[in-house]
């Protein structure tokens, strides 16, 4: 008794090749706003500083780089 319904169970997860270029951005957005917490912040510590400046780093490109990672192969 079927109804004509086929399943795909063996789908495997694309390699994300693509153009190096695309990884500028994230990576640029991240050390801006690094920089833009180092420069902002004169009258705080330089550890907390730096402290903040890597976790700026981290979520701005780990964020930018999970969208690209996760979207389709280049438009253009």
């Amino acid at each position: 008794m079927g109804y004509g319904i086929a399943v795909d169970i063996s789908r495997t997860v694309p390699q994300q090749g693509g153009k190096p270029q695309r990884w500028i951005i994230p990576i640029g957005g991240g050390l801006l706003a690094a920089v833009l917490i180092v420069v902002g912040t004169p009258h705080v510590a330089w550890f907390i500083r730096a402290a903040l400046a890597v976790i700026a780093f981290v979520y701005i490109a780990g964020q930018s780089a999970a969208y690209l990672w996760s979207s389709t192969a280049d438009q253009g």
